[in-house]
């Protein structure tokens, strides 16, 4: 097979993967087409092909063996913090299997994607594969406060049955309490306080003895 010219390659790619194009995408890539293409807004294929909502392109793009899951947007984002973003739990499982990185303290994380938008299948997959529960942002905000803020109730509560610390605090002064109640949230900061004061006065377990 005939590798791929330069010209017009790169605007077929992208247009393969907005109209979710596989056949056409699959013969770019076999031409010799990069996967990790990025396209003029500063957007690698596989995160256009996940905003675009192309799940065959998408599907095509992971079964490359040449594509990079680490690979950053313009704004900073890996493909796993869009999958979690969007709620697509089988895109995160995927990226995962491909060695996505999920980061860790002083990064905005995969983690806090998946709690801001209350994808609970993808705080299940990220927690399975050993990501640290209260992973800190650059300002200390954890995945707990940031799923207490957009009030992701269903999250909050699964954050906490995973060891989530309410106690904590970012650098704005907030706990997860905190930001429910700045949501407007009073049921579920309470819920939240609740489950803090309960962490407070537990009685510490005695040691084991030998």
């Amino acid at each position: 097979m005939p590798a791929v010219s330069q010209a017009g390659a790169f605007e077929d790619f992208f247009v393969a993967i907005k109209f979710d194009d596989e056949y056409r995408l699959k013969s770019l890539l076999l031409r010799g087409m990069d996967p990790n293409t990025v396209n003029e807004q500063g957007f690698p294929a596989i995160v256009f092909g996940m905003m675009q909502d192309s799940p065959n392109a998408v599907r095509v793009l992971l079964s490359s063996g040449k594509l990079n899951p680490n690979q950053a947007d313009r704004r900073g984002e890996t493909p796993l913090m869009v999958a979690c973003t969007l709620n697509k739990p089988e895109w995160v499982a995927a990226l995962l299997e491909k060695g996505a990185k999920q980061g860790g303290d002083g990064q905005w994380t995969a983690l806090h994607n998946a709690a801001a938008s209350g994808s609970l299948e993808s705080i299940e997959l990220l927690a399975k594969s050993g990501v640290k529960i209260d992973v800190l942002s650059p300002n200390d905000t954890t995945p707990l406060m940031m799923a207490a803020r957009e009030g992701r109730e269903a999250a909050v509560r699964m954050l906490l049955k995973l060891g989530a610390n309410p106690a904590l605090k970012n650098q704005a002064g907030y706990n997860a309490a905190g930001y429910a109640m700045k949501a407007n949230r009073k049921e579920l900061a309470f819920e939240i306080m609740k489950k803090e004061r309960a962490l407070r006065t537990a009685p510490l377990k005695p040691n084991k003895t030998n």
